[in-house]
């Protein structure tokens, strides 16, 4: 499924439409959109930090997330490309919430547009120093245990407050914070162990009251104690402490995430949110001739070889199949998990001239279609190799002239 496609089933849409000029303004939108930066909404109870998480992303200048626009509000829900959905335990009740249900097929078999991310994870095991770690241990075991993280691109944890305040890390801050690191660990210790005792006075260093509230509403008192302890390791600058507190709340991870399965794959899923509005549009207000449209729809599930990709990608990442080790490193970057570029797929240096590139996609060609072919692999894993192997071939084509 290509943006051209699409361009053309939505102008075939319109002209069938052409009576009804609300349809034909919103299929004009669905066409306009396509050439706008792509749409990811924050979805999540309140409390889930969803907000925080936007804030923290939307300052951030990198070139993947300049290509986007970030919503946390209802009123976007129905219009967004991708979605980050929140929660604040990883648990049976709260998964279920999660759980996509119904829709069309073709909604259903491309639905490769979410992440599930562990929102404030900074409270995991009663907020102790290595919360952030154990955090992440249980969303990579959740992604790979859980069928109810099955469905989701990636299951990250993320501290977004911590996130959000280290990134934006001021120099009085951090002058506050060394202060707070000079006492002793046993003299300061029992001041650390709730927000009142850290707020009141008396208190072991001449730091004001408001200072010290105004660490805990910025970092909280999780990511106050981790500053601290970061401070006496070696972290003895603010850009040091910066960047290790933003490494640690995990924003990097989703940055990431968001980067890889989502901004590379933008056309595609601009071209699903069109291709999914037509599909309401014909199932609320049916055309006499609308069965060829609905057609040209299903036949886009099963051309839309870039959601094959994703899934896989997440199946191999998450565990869920055969392939592990070396040959599910180089699936994962086959199918596009490092960038869609050619020289990037094949693991070649960015300057590899044509001829390298040619040769290394015919290499990767003949051991995929040899796994692909293994009368000794389970279905599944011939299925998986079948996946690769039409990519590779698409990186062949684009040497026919």
């Amino acid at each position: 499924m290509t943006t051209l496609d699409v361009r053309e089933l939505l102008n075939e849409a319109a002209a069938h439409y052409r009576d009804r000029p609300h349809a034909v303004a919103m299929l004009r939108e669905c066409l306009e959109r396509l050439d706008e930066p792509l749409r990811v909404g924050f979805i999540g109870t309140p409390g889930t930090g969803k907000s925080t998480l936007v804030s923290a992303l939307a300052e951030w200048p990198t070139r993947a997330l300049r290509e986007i626009d970030l919503f946390d509000t209802p009123a976007f829900a129905e219009h967004v490309d991708a979605t980050v959905r929140l929660v604040r335990h990883l648990e049976p009740d709260e998964l279920a919430g999660t759980r996509q249900v119904g829709g069309s097929a073709f909604a259903r078999q491309t639905a490769v547009n979410s992440v599930l991310v562990l929102g404030r994870a900074d409270e995991v095991g009663a907020g102790r120093i290595d919360a952030l770690l154990t955090a992440k241990q249980l969303a990579r075991r959740a992604w790979r245990e859980d069928p109810d993280c099955a469905g989701f691109q990636g299951v990250i944890a993320v501290a977004g407050q911590l996130g959000y305040a280290g990134r934006a890390l001021r120099d009085d801050e951090f002058e506050v914070l060394r202060a707070l690191a000079s006492i002793s660990r046993p003299e300061l210790e029992r001041y650390l162990l709730s927000v009142d005792s850290f707020v009141d006075d008396p208190f072991p260093v001449r730091v004001s009251p408001e200072s010290r509230k105004h660490l805990v509403s910025r970092f909280g008192l999780y990511g106050v104690r981790l500053a601290i302890t970061l401070i006496r390791t070696g972290c003895d600058s603010r850009l040091k402490l910066s960047a290790e507190l933003v490494h640690r709340s995990g924003l990097g991870d989703l940055r990431d995430t968001l980067a890889g399965c989502f901004v590379a794959r933008a056309d595609a899923l601009k071209a699903r949110t069109a291709v999914l509005r037509l599909e309401g549009l014909l199932a609320a207000e049916p055309l006499p001739h609308g069965d060829r449209l609905a057609a040209r729809v299903e036949r886009f599930a099963a051309a839309a070889h870039d959601f094959r990709e994703l899934r896989l990608i997440a199946g191999i990442r998450g565990g869920r199949t055969a392939l592990s080790g070396e040959i599910a490193e180089e699936a994962v970057r086959l199918l596009g998990a490092q960038g869609l570029a050619p020289t990037e797929r094949l693991g070649l240096e960015p300057d590899a001239d044509p001829a390298e590139i040619h040769a290394g996609a015919e290499s990767a060609l003949v051991r995929w279609r040899h796994e692909a072919e293994r009368a000794d692999a389970a279905h599944a894993e011939r299925a998986a190799a079948r996946v690769i192997v039409r990519s590779v071939e698409g990186l062949l084509s684009l040497f026919v002239a």
